[in-house]
């Protein structure tokens, strides 16, 4: 369901601008999913935040592979409860997710 974006974002080689085409990709999807606007909210603002930090900033190979690991775990929990949870568990990793947004700084 989400693993598209994880996807793509692997297609493109993890770049700022894979990150961002990410950012836009999940929230062009909201009009199609009101469904899923919450979590798909979330993905493209975890995107956004990698594009935030990074852009026209350097970034090591090690902290690339620190934000991909984060940001995929965050789309396969997210993945996860939306596609075979109930809504108690999506609304957890609604929470969880959010709450590592606010948290974290790239």
């Amino acid at each position: 369901m989400f693993d598209v974006f994880l996807k793509e974002l692997n297609d493109n080689g993890g770049s700022v601008r894979a990150y961002d085409a990410v950012a836009r990709a999940a929230r062009a999807r909201i009009a199609t999913e009101p469904q899923n606007a919450a979590a798909l909210l979330l993905i493209s603002a975890a995107a956004q935040q990698f594009v935030d930090a990074y852009d026209d900033q350097p970034l090591t190979s090690d902290a690339a592979t620190e934000e991909l690991s984060r940001f995929s775990a965050l789309v396969a929990s997210l993945d996860k409860a939306f596609t075979s949870g109930s809504f108690e568990d999506q609304l957890k990793a609604l929470n969880e997710v959010a709450t590592v947004l606010v948290n974290h700084r790239a």
